[in-house]
């Protein structure tokens, strides 16, 4: 998979959303396979998904390394984080380091794919309705 290949899938997948009303992402590309992706995505409540991935790129695919997808509610209070971060809270859980953090504590979670972060986030504005 190509760099800008995986930079266009994340653009069209927040372009698909039918609640996501703007996106500002930072991308770094450091040579000569990797890249490091910042930014926000703002949805029709107000809400915002903080993401940031650093990524390796291989001839078969992108390998996320280091992730967090922390989406917060407009007043900013977290209505979910998934990392991978070395938190020492969260060596118990089955899947450390990787882990979810919600409004009633962490909990054990893989990696979700970009496009399942934001599915959770638009099945959570559904309910809003």
């Amino acid at each position: 998979m190509q760099i800008k290949d995986y930079l266009d899938e994340i653009l069209n997948l927040i372009a698909e959303n039918p609640f996501a009303v703007s996106q500002s992402l930072s991308f770094e590309e450091r040579p000569p396979d990797s890249a490091f992706i910042t930014g926000t995505v703002t949805f029709t409540d107000g809400s915002m998904l903080h993401l940031k991935e650093f990524v390796i790129f291989e001839p078969k695919g992108a390998i996320v390394l280091k992730y967090g997808y922390n989406y917060l509610a407009e007043d900013e209070t977290l209505n979910f984080r998934y990392d991978n971060a070395f938190d020492p809270l969260v060596k118990s859980l089955s899947t450390y380091p990787e882990h979810k953090h919600t409004a009633n504590g962490l909990v054990s979670a893989k990696r979700p794919a970009f496009r399942d972060v934001l599915s959770e986030i638009s099945a959570l504005m559904e309910v809003e309705k």
